[in-house]
């Protein structure tokens, strides 16, 4: 399959909630679990023979019945997500497991639990610091959760089907991080559009069928024809993003988005799993609880800044846009501070405030043209 074949191919499976591979899997019987973020680890569903799937509001119209039960004021990304489920769109799901990522995502978990009653309800309770002194408490709570699935599922999830479901879940890094290292040539063969599309796809397919996909695609890209007719290089930074037509927005004023360091981006992925001795539960956990910070973790700000220079180095960037979901209270604090951090170190920033499923509008299109100006580009 040719590149655009393959990206067609991602781009249908994250169009709606279903997809044909997600079809196939449950018509042969087997079972799928829901999750929100990736602080909840991938591999313990897998290793349960569950499919993980990643929850999103692809394919919502309306936000209407989530409105119903919850403030104006919780995002739309949410909203349009629960949406879905009552409306029986995600009933394919045979459980989901949440947690208290942030006000808005605990009160979906209410709704799933009270309301969508999925066969499976799980809940972790994550610490809010990714420090040494809490990650027992994290890893009892993994501990925890893999007791329940085991005892739902009448199936054991034992340290070889963990071991099996990090190499699955590691395969699936190692190609993402080649497809990121690609994006740092001159001429990327990839915009960020077709990255985040990529990335996304990930989330709700099978994850062999996905990197066999990735293994076409890379061996395309190698040879590929670089995108050259960028005025600017950016990273696209901040909460949760799975809409690549809302960064195709951006990219047609002349910013190319050479790193999305935003969930559904690379920052879902992180570096691969060690191996070795030991429980495969903790290493999971480890690499998962010292992943890189998100906003709703605390006392690793520095961690986050000295993450995005990184990357701004790495990919030659000429400036960062951030962007998060309206009424996202923790990404608002950290939009606040990223400002005066940039700003101090002279590296030009953009903020957008966006709603989910809303296509960008004139006044992102303006506020990117000035942001170009203003680099000088």
């Amino acid at each position: 399959m040719s590149k655009d074949d393959i990206l067609a191919t991602m781009q249908a499976a994250i169009e709606k909630p279903r997809n044909a591979y997600l079809d196939q899997w449950v018509a042969e019987g087997r079972k799928v679990m829901g999750y929100y973020c990736s602080y909840i680890p991938e591999e313990l569903f897998s290793a349960a023979g569950l499919l993980p799937y990643r929850l999103r509001g692809a394919g919502s119209d309306s936000s209407a019945e989530g409105d119903a039960y919850m403030s104006a004021r919780v995002c739309t990304f949410v909203r349009h997500t629960i949406s879905l489920a009552l409306r029986g769109e995600l009933d394919f799901l045979d459980g989901v497991v949440l947690a208290q990522n942030c006000d808005h995502i605990r009160r979906a978990g209410d709704l799933f639990r009270k309301k969508v009653r999925p066969s499976f309800y799980g809940f972790l309770s994550i610490p809010r610091a990714p420090k040494e002194r809490v990650f027992d408490w994290y890893l009892a709570e993994l501990r925890r959760l893999k007791a329940e699935l085991e005892a739902h599922y009448s199936r054991a999830i034992t340290s070889q089907s963990l071991e099996e479901a990090i190499a699955l879940h590691n395969a699936t890094r190692e190609r993402i991080a080649r497809l990121y290292e690609l994006r740092k040539r001159e001429s990327p063969p990839v915009t960020g559009r077709e990255a985040l599309t990529v990335t996304v796809a990930a989330h709700v397919m099978p994850r062999a069928r996905f990197n066999e996909l990735m293994d076409d695609l890379l061996a395309d890209l190698e040879q590929a024809k670089g995108n050259g007719g960028y005025r600017a290089r950016v990273i696209v930074t901040g909460g949760v993003m799975d809409e690549p037509e809302y960064l195709a927005t951006v990219e047609k004023q002349g910013a190319l988005s050479v790193a999305e360091l935003v969930c559904f981006g690379q920052r879902s992925f992180g570096n691969p799993i060690e191996s070795g001795p030991g429980d495969p539960l903790e290493r999971i956990a480890r690499q998962r609880f010292f992943q890189v910070p998100c906003a709703r973790m605390v006392e690793c700000f520095d961690d986050q800044v000295s993450e995005l220079m990184r990357r701004m180095k790495e990919y030659r960037a000429d400036g960062i846009i951030f962007q998060r979901m309206k009424f996202c209270d923790p990404w608002a604090g950290d939009g606040h501070n990223l400002y005066w951090r940039m700003k101090e170190a002279g590296i030009p920033f953009l903020s957008l405030d966006r709603e989910y499923q809303v296509a960008a509008a004139g006044q992102v299109k303006t506020r990117v043209q000035a942001f170009m100006e203003q680099m000088g580009k």
